[in-house]
């Protein structure tokens, strides 16, 4: 079978402080074999993962000592319910390599076969490799790969981010725990959305200099079919019932304009504009015109658009994934962000939230300082994943925000440090659950007591 987790100290992120200490690796490699073994990918039936992996990770890269690793480990393991049993008889089924159609057919959101999605996942990387199995199983345009990458980009982007890190983090338990979540995830139509875009884009006439994401995002706001569309009674199936179910053929035909050529210079420069794009709207979304009753707070939502960019910087860098799909690869991210940004109630955007932001806590806090204070922070890793992937998305768009392309990337500068102290300074000390605001384009949920000035 696959080996145990054991982390390099070559492969400890794309975004890392310096030394990672032998002694934060061994603990870190402890805790995410013992996560691994004992504990649930899903800590329950809806809209409920397992995030012990992405906080351990994140932190680790970031400097954490030994004790702030236990401290985070325990911090996540309060709520997790223990693995699974395997089933067996699937198990065998899935492993029959003359029953073509197993896979296929177990395809339909049973979490309660995580375990033996993971004993299989893990089977294959131990024949083949776990390039090649990802290869297979995801990108290889089949029937089954096709529903495992829509599946990939569930659940607020969780199956994806996981497969990101395994990928970054070269470690082959990972991957195929990203698998086995992706294969037992439960389906929110996504993958109609992204499909049916994609056939749009790809009978669209190409455009020598295409509309910028912004510009999407703005269309998304100026759209009463899209903004209209998911309702507060909806709750958690704003994406489901709202978003695809109500305008998912106006939603699919705004999200295709986003195209990105087959060369490596259009998708680097691409990438980098969603990342940009998903840190401006997460930190604008801040309504000033009720800046006077409310608190600034990041969407919950948003978030997770900016916390899985990192994955696709490290995902489009992938030599051994063909031009083709890492293209694939960004065009749906970015095209799953335009209909998150719906989703969340297509919030009022106004860029000074971020460029003028300012705050006595965190005013001349730098990257480090930062990375070592979200260290310290009882959380799931939100706060902390949040505040690497903005480093990337800084270092990443630094050199397309003046010039041609500057109109596409609507953070600049000291903006992606002054969101990162907007995040320190609104989740420090409280609770998980009031770290965030949820669906912050709605009225509803600013009528909670912590977000409301005295």
């Amino acid at each position: 079978m696959v080996s145990p987790i054991q982390l390099s100290p070559t492969h400890v992120g794309l975004i890392k402080t310096g030394e990672i200490s032998p002694e934060s690796l061994s603990k870190c490699n402890k805790l995410l074999q013992k996560n691994h073994e004992e504990w649930h990918m899903f800590f329950r039936d809806t809209a409920g993962h397992n995030h012990i992996v992405h906080s351990l990770l994140t932190i680790l890269s970031l400097g954490a000592s030994p004790d702030e690793l236990q401290a985070r480990y325990e911090d996540g393991v309060k709520i997790q319910r223990s693995i699974p049993s395997i089933d067996h008889a699937l198990l065998d089924k899935l492993s029959n390599k003359n029953d073509t159609e197993a896979l296929y057919e177990a395809l339909v959101g049973q979490i309660n076969q995580y375990h033996t999605f993971l004993e299989f996942f893990k089977a294959e990387i131990e024949v083949n490799g776990w390039k090649e199995v990802v290869q297979e199983y995801v990108l290889a345009r089949t029937k089954v790969a096709e529903v495992m990458l829509a599946r990939m980009f569930e659940g607020a982007y969780h199956p994806i981010i996981h497969l990101g890190l395994g990928v970054e983090y070269q470690q082959p338990a990972i991957i195929a725990e990203a698998l086995a979540q992706a294969a037992a995830h439960d389906d929110s139509n996504i993958g109609t959305l992204l499909v049916n875009a994609e056939k749009e884009a790809a009978i669209a006439y190409p455009s020598i200099k295409p509309k910028s994401m912004l510009e999407l995002v703005n269309e998304v706001r100026a759209s009463d079919t899209i903004r209209n569309a998911p309702k507060w009674t909806d709750f958690g199936n704003k994406m489901r019932d709202g978003v695809v179910g109500r305008a998912g053929e106006e939603m699919s035909s705004l999200a295709s304009q986003f195209r990105i050529r087959a060369d490596e210079e259009d998708l680097e420069r691409r990438t980098a504009e969603m990342i940009s794009t998903c840190a401006y709207f997460a930190g604008a979304a801040q309504d000033k015109s009720k800046a006077s009753t409310r608190k600034i707070k990041i969407d919950f939502f948003y978030m997770h658009a900016v916390t899985s960019s990192l994955f696709f910087t490290v995902l489009s860098c992938q030599n051994w994934i063909k031009l083709e799909d890492r293209v694939r690869l960004v065009e749906w991210k970015a095209r799953l962000d335009l209909a998150w940004y719906a989703v969340a109630g297509s919030a009022v955007l106004d860029g000074s939230a971020i460029s003028g932001y300012s705050s006595p806590e965190s005013d001349g806090m730098g990257w480090a300082e930062l990375f070592d204070a979200v260290n310290k922070e009882h959380d799931d890793g939100h706060a902390a994943k949040f505040l690497r992937a903005l480093k990337n998305g800084e270092n990443v768009a630094n050199r397309f925000e003046q010039g041609d392309w500057e109109a596409y990337f609507p953070m600049k500068g000291d903006m992606w440090l002054k969101l990162a102290r907007m995040c320190q300074d609104t989740t420090k000390g409280l609770p998980t659950d009031l770290k965030w605001v949820p669906f912050t384009g709605f009225e509803q949920p600013w009528k909670r007591p912590d977000l409301l000035h005295e």
